[in-house]
C-alpha cells in the first residue's frame, strides 16, 4: 500500500473516530434540566421518544403554553391526545422550526400555536433563551436554518455544537451526565409543566417609552410562516393566547389585536384568553406568577379549551381507553391534589 493511501486511510480512520465519539462526548457535557417541574430536557427531548402518530393536536409556543394547558386534562375531558412542545421563550422563528420537526413524527389533525411571543420585537435573543429551544432538537438541516436566524454571524456554531458552550462543565458533571441517555428520556405530563398554587395582585403594565402596538417584521414573517406550513399540509391551526394577565398589559393587549387582525386576514382563528376569565372562572388565585397558570389555573383554562375544541372540530380522532394514558392522568390528578 503507498504512503498516500496509507495517510488517507489514517485520516478517514481518525475522522470517524471524531464522529463516533464527538457525539456521546457532546451530551455528556450538555446542560441537561430532568428535575420537575422545569424539566424540558425530558420534555423536548422525550418527545423523540413517543410513539409515532401518537397526537392528535400538538401545542407551540413559549412558557405561556406550557403552564396553560394540560394535555392529560384535555384527554380526559376529550380523548383526544396532545403534546405540548414548546420551550421558554420560544420566538416565532423557533416555533416555525418545532412545528418542522413535530410533523416530521407526528401526524397532528390539529395545531395550536400560543402567540404571546408575536408582543416581543427582539431581533435576537440571548444565549439563555436559544440555548433552550436548540439544545435538545436533533440535528437537521432545520436545524442548521434555525440557527441562521437565531444569532449574528459569528455566534451560531455554539447553537449547533453546544459543546462549545458547556465543555467548561467539568466541575459541574455529576453523575446524571453520564448516565442519562436520550432515548430513556420521557415525560409523563406531555411537556405539561404543573405549577404550584401562589395568589398574585393585579399589575397594570404601561407602554415603555416608544412602544406601541406595532408588530415586528420578523414575527410577522414567521407567523406567515407557520400558517402557510399547516395550510400546505392541510392541517387545522388555532391560533391563541394563553391567559398570562395581559388584559392589564397595555402594549401586549394592542399586539394581540395585531395578531387577530393578520389571522383574520389568512382565514385562521385567533382566540384571546385573556379576555375569558369569567367564563373559564380564573381568579388571580389560580396564578403562579404575573405571567403564568398553577396547576389548579391550567385545569380551568384546559377544560374551557377542551370544551371550544370540541365545538370547532368536532371530528378530531379520539382514543378515551388508553391504559398508559390512564396510569398517567391518575399520578398527574394525585400531584394536583397534593399541590392544592
Amino acid at each position: 500500500m503507498s504512503s498516500t493511501k496509507k495517510f488517507l486511510l489514517s485520516g478517514l480512520a481518525l475522522f470517524l473516530l471524531l464522529v463516533l465519539t464527538a457525539g456521546p462526548i457532546t451530551w455528556i457535557f450538555a446542560r441537561k434540566s430532568l428535575e420537575g417541574p422545569w424539566d424540558m430536557t425530558n420534555k423536548i427531548g422525550g418527545f423523540y421518544n413517543e410513539p409515532r402518530g401518537e397526537f392528535t393536536a400538538m401545542f407551540f409556543g413559549s412558557s405561556h403554553i406550557y403552564a396553560s394547558l394540560s394535555p392529560l386534562e384535555l384527554w380526559h375531558e376529550t380523548g383526544v391526545k396532545s403534546y405540548v412542545f414548546a420551550t421558554q421563550l420560544q420566538p416565532m422563528w423557533a416555533t416555525y422550526t418545532y412545528l418542522k420537526e413535530a410533523l416530521k413524527y407526528q401526524s397532528p389533525q390539529l395545531v395550536v400555536v400560543e402567540c404571546n411571543m408575536m408582543g416581543n420585537n427582539t431581533e435576537y435573543h440571548d444565549n439563555g433563551v436559544n440555548f433552550s429551544y436548540m439544545d435538545d432538537l436533533r440535528f437537521s438541516l432545520d436545524k442548521v436554518a434555525l440557527a441562521k436566524v437565531s444569532a449574528p454571524k459569528g455566534e451560531r456554531a455554539p447553537l449547533l455544537w453546544n459543546f462549545m458552550m458547556y465543555h467548561g462543565r467539568w466541575d459541574e458533571l455529576e453523575e446524571e451526565d453520564y448516565h442519562t441517555r436520550k432515548e430513556d428520556l420521557h415525560d409523563p405530563y406531555k411537556g405539561y409543566v404543573l405549577l404550584p398554587g401562589q395568589a398574585v395582585r393585579p399589575e397594570t403594565i404601561p407602554p415603555e417609552e416608544g412602544e406601541s402596538g406595532a408588530l415586528s417584521e420578523k414575527n410577522v414573517y414567521w407567523l406567515n410562516r407557520i400558517i402557510d406550513l399547516c395550510q400546505s399540509r392541510g392541517i387545522d391551526l388555532w391560533l391563541i393566547k394563553a391567559p398570562s394577565n395581559t388584559a392589564l398589559e397595555e402594549t401586549q393587549r394592542l399586539r394581540m389585536e395585531e395578531v387577530a387582525r393578520i389571522a383574520a386576514e389568512r382565514g385562521v382563528p385567533f382566540d384571546d384568553f385573556n379576555n375569558s376569565y369569567q367564563e373559564m372562572g380564573l381568579t388571580l388565585d389560580d396564578f403562579y406568577d404575573q405571567r403564568h397558570l398553577n396547576g389548579g389555573g391550567a385545569v380551568k383554562f384546559t377544560d374551557y379549551f377542551a370544551y371550544l375544541m370540541n365545538r370547532r372540530y368536532p371530528d378530531l380522532f379520539a382514543e378515551s381507553e388508553d391504559a398508559d394514558w390512564q396510569a398517567d392522568y391518575e399520578a398527574y390528578a394525585a400531584k394536583l391534589a397534593e399541590l392544592a
